[in-house]
């Protein structure tokens, strides 16, 4: 089974929730309004939304990286 590394660029976020909304499993805000992490290793079952939440980040600051 696949997983993925999961990251955000915190300088970059502009806490507009869009991740939380595609993939509440592995994104929330923080008390600053940030997005942060839930899950930093995740495996196929939540690919797809978090592949999601990368493609419609309007700060393009959540990176996924294959781990395996």
């Amino acid at each position: 089974m696949s997983r993925w590394k999961i990251w955000i660029d915190r300088e970059l976020c502009v806490g507009d929730a869009v991740c939380v909304s595609f993939c509440p499993e592995v994104f929330q805000l923080d008390e600053d309004g940030k997005a942060i992490v839930l899950k930093e290793i995740i495996d196929e079952s939540l690919y797809n939304c978090v592949k999601e939440a990368v493609d419609a980040c309007t700060a393009a600051c959540i990176y996924m990286e294959q781990i395996d």
